[in-house]
């Protein structure tokens, strides 16, 4: 068994645990190990590989009631572990079904290869995804008032957004125009040495340098700002740029470096330029508003008390000495990009 990291260092009392007096334990620390993750929005990649490793052992060990419930709760999460949520994802439809309907985790991809690879039952609740994004598409000023929604409806927008299509995508931004007023602090257009800097950085591929550009301009978090850019659709870094005011040949050659999934479609990156041209400022920095007050949103839940370790730690004991240890696997990231010689004429 692997030495906790510091993150989990008041767990190790709970990882020779095994069935007590009959009753199995395991459930109970998966809750309690899910309950110390979901305390960060951002996790270093040390507590990531323990919490997945121990996540998994225990899903495996655990039924259907028990990582129905863990799915519901790692459902909304931006920074749940992707092999836990594709682990989910892939289960019975009762414990998928929280997660292919709302995680942002996901991307088009591993959709379309879960509803191939489950079947019907997957495919159908797939489908439903983004029924929610297209209603706020439909009537967003009912939802989104007085300049910015309330931290509830501002998560929940959010997150709708991130999930929903590119169609749906542009339908929030269209109406978005209509919900009144603007926000009291928008982001400020950048000045031409803010803008080479960040051209500078997506043209060199060093996309954690524009995560820390766009925070800084935006007023978003680190967490946000790495999901504008790592966004496979591409409107995120749309709006970010539109709410700037950045220049539209700039915006263009930054989406054909920015994110390979984005550049390396002439026709995708075409689509966004138009995007960008039909969408208002304004409405750019609504949802950027709405970004910043779900990021607070989730700071205020990220503020709990601490769970009481050492008690768990008792009521849990000898649930998992009969789980033999095995590794962590790491999902391969195979980088194969390449520039299209037809990029050329948007530059």
């Amino acid at each position: 068994m692997p030495k906790p990291p510091p993150a989990f260092a008041n767990v190790e009392g709970l990882l020779d645990l095994d069935r007590h007096e009959g009753i199995d334990m395991r459930p109970t620390l998966l809750r309690v190990l899910t309950d110390l993750y979901l305390q960060k929005r951002t996790h270093p990649p040390e507590d990531e590989r323990y919490y997945t490793e121990l996540a998994l052992r225990l899903i495996d060990a655990t039924d259907v009631s028990v990582r129905a419930a863990l799915a519901a709760r790692l459902a909304p999460y931006p920074a749940a572990p992707r092999a836990v949520v594709t682990r989910l994802a892939r289960d019975v439809p009762e414990v998928a079904e929280p997660i292919l309907k709302q995680s942002p985790c996901l991307t088009p991809a591993d959709l379309k290869a879960i509803a191939e690879e489950r079947g019907p039952a997957h495919a159908a609740i797939i489908a439903t995804r983004g029924q929610h994004a297209a209603a706020i598409a439909a009537d967003p000023p009912a939802r989104v008032h007085a300049g910015a929604a309330s931290q509830s409806e501002a998560s929940e927008l959010c997150e709708l957004f991130y999930a929903a299509g590119a169609t749906e995508r542009r339908l929030i931004l269209l109406n978005l125009d209509y919900a009144p007023p603007a926000p009291s602090q928008p982001p400020s257009p950048m000045q031409r040495a803010d803008i080479w800097r960040l051209e500078s950085a997506a043209l060199q591929h060093h996309s954690e340098a524009v995560v820390r550009e766009l925070e800084c301009a935006l007023g978003v978090t680190r967490n946000q700002a790495r999901r504008i850019v790592q966004d496979e659709l591409g409107e995120p870094i749309v709006v970010a740029a539109k709410a700037m005011s950045l220049p539209a040949d700039v915006l263009q050659r930054m989406l054909l470096f920015i994110n390979p999934r984005v550049g390396q479609s002439v026709d995708r990156v075409y689509e966004l330029a138009t995007l960008y041209g039909e969408i208002s400022v304004g409405a750019a920095q609504r949802l950027i508003a709405i970004w910043r007050e779900a990021d607070q949103s989730a700071d205020r839940q990220a503020g709990h008390e601490p769970l009481a370790w050492h008690a768990a730690a008792e009521t849990a004991r000898r649930a998992l000495s009969d789980v033999a240890h095995r590794p962590a696997q790491e999902d391969a990231t195979a980088a194969a990009y390449r520039r299209l010689k037809r990029s050329q004429a948007t530059t």
